[in-house]
């Protein structure tokens, strides 16, 4: 398989490197688009309709191409793969929920694949991305590949959105569906955030609320531990000052740690809202900001898997928590770039609501945060 990356803040550029990616005879099938809010992907994708090329796409709140951070730009990845080792599926949820239509595309991907691949998007923030990956799992199995990202927008105000070469919505998810007999993805999702204090306890959720921790208003157990005050007008935001770098790590039942970022708070009830459904009994651990190391983590992990399972690539998708871009500055370019070194093939990706994969130490799936979840894909040499 042939790999190229492209990039353009308007239609006429995305024509141009398009055109021009094409004079030595490659003939890309299909497009995965992450793609500027304030771009029209009709307008932007129109080229490559054009040619025939299928896409996956999704909005974004800082998109990159190998090493360069955008905001306002389209990080095209062009990809020669056979038609028939994809499909890509979308499912508005307007009259549906994640939970159903994650099942729908789980069942699309066992009909038409003996080892489908899932790489997925969602839009919306109310939509629960442990819904979209609890779906998949009873369809396809724990032991299934699916990796991806949340679209994201600039403020948390449900301007993101997913699309393909036909349709685009503003609640719902969008999966490239690859064939595993031919196609093989590595990758993992790493976050670095370190571990601090005692374990903690959930005792009062409703679904991404968390209502008291060890018995105390969440927010006001929060602002104790962090020092950070928060004030209480509804005007704060809680992400900034407290989400991204004080993650909770809640305890699987494997031993393992979930990523956890908070998003929002409630003044009233002093609440506040997880990326994710957090239950009641669930316990956990506060987290530190992270510190410089946290960077070179990341590295390892993809040179751990380039020397024992994937030696060589045709190209890179990173999804990587809009968390990092917030508190790494110049380290999340540093981090995408070593990443890009580490196979030197192409490379694009975005900074996203929440992330979907298998996080370091853990074999299952799931709905995560704060971590840079990067995957490699190389084209099986198939007889």
């Amino acid at each position: 398989m042939i790999a190229k990356s492209i990039k353009g803040e308007s239609p006429e550029e995305i024509s141009e490197a398009l055109e021009k990616s094409m004079t030595d005879g490659f003939r890309p099938t299909l497009a995965i688009i992450f793609i500027s809010v304030r771009l029209d992907q009709n307008d932007i994708c129109q080229a490559l309709v054009e040619k025939d090329i299928r896409i996956f796409g999704a909005s974004t709140f800082h998109e990159f191409v190998d090493h360069e951070i955008d905001d306002n730009a389209a990080a095209i990845l062009l990809l020669d793969i056979n038609p028939k080792y994809f499909s890509i599926v979308l499912e508005d949820l307007s009259d549906s929920s994640a939970l159903k239509a994650a099942r729908k595309i789980g069942k699309a991907g066992t009909t038409k694949f003996s080892q489908p691949i899932f790489i997925i998007s969602g839009s919306h923030i109310e939509t629960q991305g442990h819904h979209i990956i609890q779906g998949l799992v009873e369809e396809v199995g724990e032991e299934a590949m699916i990796v991806g990202g949340m679209a994201s927008d600039e403020s948390f105000d449900n301007k993101d959105f997913v699309f393909d070469d036909k349709q685009a919505s503003y609640q719902g998810i969008i999966s490239l569906i690859m064939d595993g007999d031919k196609i093989n993805i590595q990758g993992t999702g790493i976050s670095g955030w370190k571990r601090i204090g005692t374990e903690r306890t959930i005792t009062k959720s409703d679904g991404n609320w968390v209502y008291t921790i060890d018995h105390q208003p969440a927010l006001e157990v929060l602002e104790k531990y962090t020092g950070i005050k928060i004030e209480h007008d509804d005007s704060d935001d809680i992400y900034k000052k407290l989400g991204a770098s004080y993650p909770l790590q809640v305890i699987r039942a494997d031993g393992t740690f979930l990523m956890t970022p908070l998003l929002l708070y409630n003044n009233e009830t002093k609440a506040v809202m997880c990326a994710r459904v957090v239950s009641e009994g669930a316990k956990f651990f506060f987290s530190l900001p992270p510190d410089f190391d946290v960077v070179d983590t990341v590295i390892e992990s993809a040179q751990k898997i380039k020397e024992s399972q994937m030696p060589e690539a045709d190209a890179m998708i990173v999804f990587s928590c809009v968390a990092r871009l917030e508190l790494l500055g110049p380290m999340a370019s540093d981090e995408i770039d070593r990443l890009q070194k580490t196979w030197d093939v192409p490379l694009v990706g975005f900074f996203c609501y929440g992330e979907f994969g298998k996080s370091e130490g853990s074999n299952i799936p799931d709905f995560i945060g704060t971590t840079c979840n990067w995957v490699a894909i190389k084209e099986k040499d198939v007889e």
